[in-house]
């Protein structure tokens, strides 16, 4: 019995190491509004010490990013149809609207509220469509210090800006049998 538990310990452990290792990617995909048989897929890194909260991910198209110990979470959504112009629209009025590039890819950001930045990148046109990625940063804590947060500080961080540089198009393809 000791040993079984042992082996299955071992194995949680090593199972544990992969998924925080440095080099690591997630995957996101997500089928198009208008035509739900294509669908557009899109992979990001992510660096040592940053995990995939897999509690909060019920849909390919998500996915939740947090390292503790920096103090930061990504969150990403994928989307492809057509509402890319208007969603960047809105935006421009908000608070500390900019436009930016990130791994060759145009886009804008703003202060989504007082703790969190709402990033989006135009990955592609495609079909009508446009494929574009959403990532909004933030501390990682559940509870926030609205005496010492500071965001700059936690958006400019290097494993922060590797994860926005690190974002791989990786196109459309037609679904068959799905």
């Amino acid at each position: 019995m000791k040993k079984l538990l042992s082996v299955i310990l071992i194995s949680v452990f090593v199972l544990s190491l992969c998924s925080c290792g440095g080099g690591s990617s997630v995957t996101l995909t997500q089928l198009c509004d208008d035509d739900e048989t294509v669908k557009a897929t899109v992979s990001v890194d992510y660096g040592n010490g940053t995990v995939i909260d897999e509690s909060t991910n019920t849909n390919e198209d998500e996915s939740l990013l947090v390292n503790e110990a920096k103090d930061f979470s990504v969150e990403l959504y994928l989307y492809f149809d057509d509402t890319y112009e208007s969603f960047k629209e809105d935006a421009s009025s908000e608070d500390g609207y900019k436009e930016i590039k990130y791994s060759g890819f145009d886009g804008y950001m703003y202060l989504y509220d007082d703790y969190e930045y709402e990033i989006c990148l135009k990955l592609a046109d495609e079909m009508d469509n446009q494929v574009f990625l959403f990532a909004y940063v933030a501390p990682a804590g559940e509870l926030i210090d609205t005496e010492t947060t500071d965001m700059e500080k936690i958006f400019g961080q290097k494993e922060v800006q590797d994860i926005l540089n690190s974002i791989k198009y990786k196109g459309i393809k037609e679904i068959k049998g799905e």
